[in-house]
């Protein structure tokens, strides 16, 4: 970035006013991007920022009241924005270039993201732009070196291929404005739609994705919701997911997706009946054949633990019980079978009980349950064969 891209004002024109309040009304859409970036092993994207509003209490009446400051490496939870300070500040002496920075959303003055050159967002610098000659626009976007497109409109997403771009004039107060907003809500990331198959697989092999929340207290339903990820949604709440399990600062899936402005999600969250097809059943490696198989082999084990030495005291012969560790193991192996065959009800209850460790209270509960069962059991055949 360079010292002209950072724009500190004390009484902002109505355009730039303007393009603020649909910088923020679309700010979800630099999310999601945000979020199909992160999990890009070879970055996309050339560049991706926000602006944010900084307040000063100046005693100089030269000195603004805000200045507006782009910062990178963004994360949000919906509440704030926090991020690395990409400029040195003109008049926000506290900080320098590279201070971590965490700002609430309201302090969002502007998003951009560049893909290929060609820029994405950036509201208020289009304001910027469009009030310039276009000999001091071409100098402007020479010092830049992106491609800003045509001055008065702005684009939220790459067009698909080969289809012309999409793009909003920047107060968004058209019909037509409007009508591209809805169809782009109704749309989904490419990266969501190519990965239906891989995360079906994903979610059958590792049902934590589901329940575990991460470091922060948060469920990947969560991430996915606030993302505007449909897809990723509707494969969750189809494993089991909770739409009304809080994160650690108490917003559940439906408070997030009304306030992130994701109506579809909402609906889908309510149970309003998905508009989406379900994928085709994934070809991946499912876990409910494996715990079919462990269910056998407990079953069976079992069989020679409790029935035959039953069976052989009722019929006068010599028989000794088998150990406590090997009722243990079976009882224990066919807990797993169960839930791996059949478990979203289990893990969807396990996400409410408090984390011990690493291990939630539900699993140690259910453990030690197994246990007790198993134990108990030993001892009656115990009894049984001794009274024979």
């Amino acid at each position: 970035m360079t010292e002209q891209m950072i724009y500190s004002v004390e009484g902002e024109s109505q355009a730039l006013k303007q393009a603020v309040a649909s910088a923020q009304a679309t700010f979800k859409f630099f999310w999601r991007e945000m979020s199909w970036e992160a999990r890009r092993i070879v970055k996309c994207l050339d560049m991706a920022a926000v602006k944010m509003s900084f307040m000063l209490d100046p005693d100089d009446p030269d000195i603004p009241v805000v200045e507006n400051m782009w910062v990178s490496d963004i994360d949000f939870d919906g509440k704030t924005i926090t991020g690395v300070l990409m400029n040195e500040p003109r008049w926000a002496t506290a900080f320098k270039a590279g201070d971590p920075v965490s700002l609430p959303f309201a302090a969002l003055n502007d998003w951009m993201f560049v893909l290929d050159g060609r820029v994405y967002g950036g509201f208020t610098v289009d304001a910027l732009r469009s009030s310039m000659a276009d000999d001091e626009r071409a100098g402007h976007d020479a010092a830049w070196g992106l491609d800003f497109g045509e001055p008065g409109s702005v684009e939220l997403v790459p067009a698909a291929e080969g289809q012309a771009p999409l793009r909003l004039s920047r107060a968004l107060s058209s019909e037509a404005d409007q009508q591209l907003l809805a169809y782009l809500e109704q749309g989904d990331h490419p990266m969501a739609l190519n990965m239906r198959e891989k995360l079906e697989e994903a979610l059958q092999q590792y049902p934590g994705m589901i329940t575990d929340f991460d470091d922060d207290g948060w469920l990947l339903l969560h991430r996915e919701v606030l993302a505007g990820n449909y897809p990723v949604v509707q494969a969750l709440l189809r494993h089991g997911a909770d739409p009304l399990a809080a994160n650690s600062i108490g917003q559940t899936s439906q408070v997030l997706a009304r306030e992130a402005g994701w109506p579809r999600i909402a609906r889908l969250l309510q149970g309003e009946g998905a508009d989406e097809p379900e994928p085709s059943e994934a070809k991946g490696f499912s876990l409910r054949p494996v715990g079919l198989v462990l269910v056998a082999v407990a079953l069976a084990w079992l069989y020679f633990l409790v029935v035959v030495p039953v069976n052989s005291a009722r019929a006068g012969q010599a028989v000794e019980v088998a150990g406590k560790l090997d009722f243990m193991a079976a009882v224990l192996i066919l807990s797993s079978g169960a839930l791996c065959s059949n478990g979203a009800g289990y893990f969807k209850l396990r996400q409410r009980t408090p984390q011990w460790g690493a291990s939630r209270a539900l699993d140690i509960g259910a453990m030690l349950a197994a246990l007790l069962v198993a134990c108990a059991l030993h001892d009656q055949v115990q009894r049984y064969v001794i009274g024979h």
